[in-house]
Order: C-alpha cells, then structure tokens, then sequence
C-alpha cells in the first residue's frame, strides 16, 4: 500500500469521492426509470430480399394505426438487422420503413400488456426505379457512434486497400498512435486487444508491431469499447481495442447458399505481401478461410543516445550511435465453421495461426568519458525473435422456443503463444576494468497456454429489459527458459548465473451480473463483476524465489445514454478497470545486452486498478457526423517503468506501483459531407497528464495533443482519391517526454468489372524535413538524464491489386450471439448510420 503525504491523500480522496457520487447518481437516475411500467414491446429482423444481408443500424420508425401523420418512436436495428422497441401502453401500432434506395415497407400489429410481439423476418427490397433515376448517390458512413463504443468501418474507407492496421488506427476515434508507434486508447497505452470478439495476448503484448505489419485490407471494422461493461474481462485501464476481421463479414446471418472469395496482393517500397479470404453455404453448413502474408525491410534505422550520470565528483558521459537494419515477416491464417442444428440450437468452431517475426543486424559505437577515464568501443549486434499464436474455439448457443430473446451460451477456447528470442553482443574484443564488455548471447524460449470455459445467460425480465448473467474460468501455464551464454574467446559457455527457468501458473475465476434497458429516449445499463486470481511461480534456475498469491477484485460499471431526438444523444459512464502485471513485467530475468545499463522485472508488482469518467455527445445528419468525448481517468497504484543508476554504477531499468496519475481529456471526431462524392474528416484530442511518485521524489504533467485531417474525394472516372495529414505532440510521463511528430499520406484508387478488380496506389512521408523522422525521447532521474534519438525513414510507395469471385454477400460462417468476450452494449446503435443506409452508392 502507498503511503501519502497530506496533499496527495486530499487530492486522491477527492477523485474517489467524484466517482462515487457520479456512480451514485447514474445508480438512482437508473432506479427511477427502471421504475416506469414498460408493457409490451415489438421485435423482429430487417434483412435483404435477395442476399438474406442484414440491414444493419437502419431506422425504423413507429406510429398509431389512426394517426398517420407522426411518429410517435423510432428505433434502430443492430448489426444483425434486429430491432427491439418497448412501449408504454398496449394498442395498435404501424411499423414504417422507408430507406432510401429501398421499397417501403409498413406492417400494423396490436401489442397487448405484458407481451412480446415478434414480427420475424422483414424482407426489404431495392427501389429499382429510384437507382435508375441516379438519387442514391452518396458515400457510406465510416463510423458507427456509441456511448459505450465507437466503430471505425475499415473496409469502406478508401484507404484500407494499401494501409496497415496501424496506419488506419491513426483514423479511428478515441486512438492515438504517435511517432515511434506508440498506440493509446481512450488516453490510455494500457488496453486489450480483441480479434474477432476473442482476446489475443499476443497482441495486446506487442501490438504496434504486430499491426503495423498487418494488412488493412483483411479488417472489416476496429471497434473501441471505452466502457466495456461486466461481460468483458476486468483488464484494460483504457477499455478494448477489438479487430473484426472480414473472416466475420456479415455479423452472424445465415445467408442463402453461394460462394464468395476475394484475392489480394500488394507490393511497396520496404517490402510486400498479399492474401485470400474465401465463404462458403451449403444449406445449415458454413466455412471461411482467411489468410494473409507480409513481409516489411526496415533500413537504416538509426538511434543516437546521449546519457549523463551526474556525481559528487564529476560526470560520466556516455554517447552512443547505432545502424540496424531489420526484417519482419508475418502471415496468419484463420478457419471458421458454422452448423445450424435447427432454428434453436447453433455450434460454431474456429481455430487459426499467427506468426511475427523479428530479425534485426546492425552496428554500434559508444563513448565514455569522465575527468578519471576514457573508453571507446564498437560492437555488433543481432536479434531473432519468433512469436506466435495458435487457437481453437467452440461455442454452443441455444435460444428459447418461448422467447427469442432468452439465449443460453457455452464457450470454449484453447490459446498458445510459443516464442523464442536469440540475441547476441559482440564488442570487438574491447577491454576495460570498469565495465563488462564479454561477447555474450542469450537463447529465450517462453510459452504461454490458456484453457478458457465461459458460461453466459441473458433473459428479458420486461418489455425492453434484459437481464445478464454469466462465469468463466481461465487456467494459464507461462514457462519461461532464458539461458545466457558468455564467450571466453574461444567458445560460448553457459552462463549459470545469468540464466533463469521458472513456471508461472495463473488461474482466475470470474462471474459477473448486469441490467440494462431502454425506454423511448433513455437507454441505460448496471453491472458488477468480480475477478478472483490465483497465482504461483515455480523457479528451477536462476535466482528467484518461489511465491503464490490470492485475490480478488470487484469492478462495478454504469451507463446511462439519452436520446435527445432522432439526430443527437448524450451519454454518461463509469467504469472501474484493472490491470494485471504480465509476465513481461514480472520477469526477473536481468538483460545485460548493454554492457552500461540492465533491466529486469519485479516479481512484488500489484494489480493496477483505474477509475473512467466519460461523457459523451453524439450528432448525425446527412452532412456531418460528430462524437465529442470528455474523459477523466484517475489511477492511484499505476505501474510505470522508471531507471535509476545503482552502486555498481550501471543504469538500472525496471518497474514499479509508484505513480499516482490523472488524465483529463477530450476526443473529438467529425465527418462532413459538402457533397456526395466528398468527404472530410478530422479526428482528435488532446489532455492534460499529471504524474506523482513519492517513491521516487518525481512529479511530472504536462498538455499532449494528436489530429489527422482527410480528405476524400471521387474524381472522374471513378477515381477515389485520399489524403491525409497527421500530427502528435509532445507527451510527458513520469521521468520525461517524448517528442511529436508530423506525417503526410496520399492515394489512389480504381475499380473495374463492377467493383471486383479494385487497383491502388499510396504514398507516405514525414511533413519534419530531413532524410528521416526524428523521435526524441528525454528521461531525468535521480543523478542522471538520457537522452535517445530515433532517426526513422518514413518514405514508402505502396501498390495493391485485389480480385473478388464468386457472388458476393451470399455465404457467410453464421456466428453466436455472445463470443469469449460477450460484448456488451446498450442496444442504441447509430442513427448516423441509418441514415447513411438510405445513401447507399
């Protein structure tokens, strides 16, 4: 437990104080409309006449039978084209749909007290005359805007076609990605990732790497979950970063029979890479195969370190350069199975494999001096690193004969993450009394296995209130064999002390309760979960001693979102999160590949535990979309990596709970549409970061900011053309800051043979002049500063051809309502977006 001094202890119990009466006060405001008497209420499914697609987020609106005139409701469907709408009295009622492009549709129904009147499957038509007539001319919506999440639809933005994933993260709302890479969300660098709605520690543990080597172009949409609610796992200060890939393309409907695949390859400037995803149905069957390769060459990267120990009696200066080249492949492949045993009873399976690599040579020089001593060396250097991720999944679902909307969900999922990293240092025989300088290597070989079983349960307890329930239980293995190995100019030998081998067995149980509903104009959700850990540590070598821990944590959420008309609503939520040190920043094992400096874990790490505020405004019109997020985020035990200069007289790395942090900001994300064949989009935000460690005697604070301004524009011939501008700015964290950057990125696209022949062109640069872009990063600790400079070329040309086969949108691998991570929402989903249904192109 940290202790405080007066000051801090007033300021941390203020921030407590602030959340509970904000929990209190959407616990209340959720009582008294919980209160009101819902009694009956209307369901059913929009899809597709033709294609069985569903009509996703499209609006549907409600009237009396006798009053024609005006709507008295309207609703929105999900992604699965279902709507639910509760009404307060029984009566008869007409259900109007009316999209753009699309045949109207109008059924009357009579609702009696007490019941759910399910209208089944609505099939919805084009409106042939109105296409010929040219009025459906306008471009589709990019985002789908949430209280509790935002959805960013990769595959309809122009630029996914010769992007990364990192790069089109630049564009998402509520993320920010900064010049070395570094991603946060919601204003937070700790998150989880999600692929498919299903947890992936692989990258969620390196996941600037990992995307900025995946393709865009096989990512349906990124969804961020800011206040993921009790169904998800507690992890995750800043909420979920879920990657839905096109292996899951039309949300779980099961379509008529058919075939589709598409066939992509793409070649640039620093390397290439392509793809192929292909759907089938056959009757209750389906299947999907996804796979994707790259291969990226990074050249002359370049890194300039400037350090400074400050002594009594004189400075020790240490300056280094480095040159490394580096070479990163990465594939991944994906197989989804789908059986419908019956209208009630549906079994899915999925298993797939990732691979990211790491290859790394390069050549360095350091210097040292002080008023008693100098040194100079060379050396070299070289890194492999291996990763990956293989898993399977089973789920069952089950619905109700009596109610459709009662679902009974069971889950199964194996992962394992295998890794080996090899490195090795050489310093050209160099000589000094003062600090090692033995060649060395080291051969790590880590593996990760996690059983998952997960049991969920929603019921409608009244019109327009559903209750959810549900357990999981994980059982992870780590193992960890780092063998270190030192040169004694004739051969390698095994380094004993210098080598570790242990287990780490990581079991937690979970079980979670939630309420949510909606009314006319208030959608509203309460939860609670509770996370209880086991874990134990087993060393067989090295230096470490065994221990085990037990505890648990209680993570409480609410939300409550309003609906001021059919084109703006507000939304209000708090959620508590936490964060589990992994094994990343556990591990003692001491790195001692700089022969100046070292780093390790700590094994006596606490569960981090965060406290997230957001209020948020949504508008929509045919013209402009906007979402406007406030944010606070208070941590009080925050783990935070710091570096300190030992008696030994090396700078030391580790980690630590010894930051109190708060960070207020504000998102902002605005689409407008001057025309039908243009679009401009600006995305984003800045705060305000304070940072304090007693343990350390350290405070720091400080403003950061990042935008991205686009533009998008369909030229003659069907030309789609893109740009884009992107800045960050200085951000600050304990010890120092880190600097921003500027970068600038170009397209083109056309597509032949009605769409399914797409070829594109792209072009990325740095706006900062010079031959690469600079990225300086400045620490100051007790008796040192460092200083590190990254020298990074950013000039790529990128080429993309893709081919589409088959009938498109007429197979799809059906999907269970709830998955892993049995995401939850409020059920509201954009009006925005229905409104761009009645636009399609």
């Amino acid at each position: 437990m940290l202790c405080c001094n007066s000051e801090d202890c007033y300021i941390f119990a203020a921030n407590v104080q602030v959340m509970k009466k904000i929990l209190f006060a959407s616990l209340l405001l959720l009582a008294a409309v919980v209160s009101q008497a819902q009694t009956a209420s209307v369901t059913g499914v929009i899809l597709d006449s033709l294609t069985r697609e569903s009509e996703a987020a499209a609006v549907v609106q409600f009237f009396k039978v006798d009053d024609p005139s005006k709507p008295i409701a309207y609703t929105t469907t999900d992604q699965t084209g279902r709507f639910t709408h509760a009404f307060s009295t029984a009566g008869t009622y007409r259900l109007h749909f009316n999209n753009m492009g699309r045949k109207q549709v109008n059924i009357n129904f009579t609702l009696e007290v007490d019941t759910v009147q399910d209208l089944g499957v609505i099939l919805v038509e084009d409106d042939v005359q109105s296409l010929k007539a040219g009025t459906v001319v306008a471009q589709k919506t990019l985002v789908v805007m949430e209280v509790d999440k935002l959805t960013y639809k990769v595959e309809d933005d122009v630029d996914s076609k010769t992007s990364t994933v990192l790069d089109m993260l630049r564009k998402v709302p509520m993320v920010s990605v900064d010049g070395m890479d570094n991603i946060t969300v919601n204003g937070s660098s700790n998150f989880k990732v999600y692929v498919d709605g299903r947890p992936n520690s692989m990258m969620s543990s390196a996941p600037a790497q990992i995307f900025k080597s995946m393709p865009a172009s096989f990512v349906k949409k990124i969804e961020v979950v800011t206040n993921p609610g009790a169904r998800y796992d507690a992890e995750g200060v800043g909420g979920v970063l879920n990657i839905t890939t096109i292996s899951d393309k039309h949300d779980g409907t099961r379509l008529a029979d058919g075939q589709y695949g598409t066939v992509n390859a793409k070649g640039t400037t620093r390397g290439g890479g392509g793809g192929v995803f292909y759907t089938m149905q056959r009757g209750k069957f389906a299947f999907s195969l996804n796979g994707n390769a790259m291969y990226n060459v990074n050249k002359d990267m370049v890194i300039d370190v400037e350090r400074v120990q400050i002594l009594e009696h004189g400075n020790i200066s240490t300056n280094s350069h480095s040159e490394t080249d580096v070479n990163i492949p990465m594939y991944s492949g994906t197989v989804n199975l789908s059986y419908e045993i019956d209208s009630l009873n549906l079994i899915t399976a999925s298993a797939g494999v990732m691979h990211f690599g790491m290859e790394s040579e390069g050549l360095s020089s350091t210097h040292i001096s002080s008023d008693a001593f100098e040194l100079s060396y060379g050396g070299e250097t070289y890194n492999k690193m291996a990763r990956n991720d293989i898993d399977a999944t089973v789920n069952y679902q089950h619905t109700s004969a009596v109610n459709p909307e009662r679902r009974l969900a069971l889950l199964y999922q194996f992962v394992a993450d295998p890794s080996v990293n090899n490195t090795a240092n050489t310093f050209n025989n160099a000589v000094s009394n003062i600090y090692d300088l033995t060649d060395r290597r080291t051969d790590a070989l880590v593996n990760s296995a996690t059983h998952t079983v997960q049991a969920d349960f929603t019921t409608p307890v009244a019109a327009g209130h559903f209750f959810n329930l549900g357990a999981k239980y994980i059982a992870r293995h780590n193992y960890s064999d780092q063998q270190n190995y030192l040169y004694d100019g004739n051969e390698y030998l095994y380094d004993e002390l210098g080598s570790m081998k242990y287990d780490f067995y990581n079991n937690i149980g979970a079980a979670y309760a939630e309420y949510e509903g909606k009314t006319d104009r208030l959608g509203y959700k309460v939860g609670a979960r509770y996370e209880h850990t086991w874990q134990n540590v087993r060393y067989s070598e090295g230096d470490g001693e065994d221990f085990r821990l037990n505890y648990g944590n209680l993570v409480p959420n609410a939300s409550v979102q309003l609906n001021i008309n059919r084109q703006q609503n507000v939304g209000l939520s708090y959620n508590m999160r936490i964060s589990r040190p992994g094994i990343t920043y556990l591990n003692p094992y001491v790195n001692t590949s700089d022969p100046t400096a070292l780093s390790y874990g700590n094994t006596n790490l606490k569960t981090e535990m965060a406290h997230n505020v957001n209020l948020v405004y949504n508008y929509f019109s045919q013209k402009w979309v906007m979402n406007l997020t406030l944010r606070d985020t208070f941590l009080g035990n925050g783990v935070s990596g710091y570096s300190f200069y030992a008696p030994d007289g090396l700078l030391h790395s580790t980690y630590g709970n010894i930051v109190q942090s708060n960070n207020i900001g504000a998102n902002l994300f605005l689409t407008w549409m001057p025309g039908n064949k243009t679009r401009v989009i600006f995305n984003g935000g800045g705060g305000y970061n304070t940072f304090l460690s007693r343990e350390l005697s350290q405070k720091n604070n400080g403003f950061d900011y990042n935008a991205m301004l686009g533009f998008q524009q369909t030229l003659p011939w069907d030309l789609r053309f893109s740009a884009n501008v992107i800045m960050t700015g200085r951000s600050v964290n304990l010890q120092g800051w880190h600097s921003g950057m500027a970068l600038g990125t170009a397209g083109l696209t056309k597509s032949i043979l009605d769409d399914r022949l797409t070829f594109s062109i792209s072009g990325a640069t740095h706006l900062t002049g010079g031959n690469g872009m600079r990225q300086i990063t400045w620490t100051q600790g007790p008796g040192f500063t460092n200083k590190v400079v990254n020298t990074i070329k950013m000039q790529t040309l990128t080429f993309d051809i893709s081919f589409s086969f088959g009938k498109q949108d007429n197979a799809k691998v059906k999907t269970t309502r709830k998955t892993i991570t049995n995401d939850a929402q409020l059920n509201t989903t954009n009006m925005a977006e229905g409104l761009g249904t009645m636009m399609r192109m």
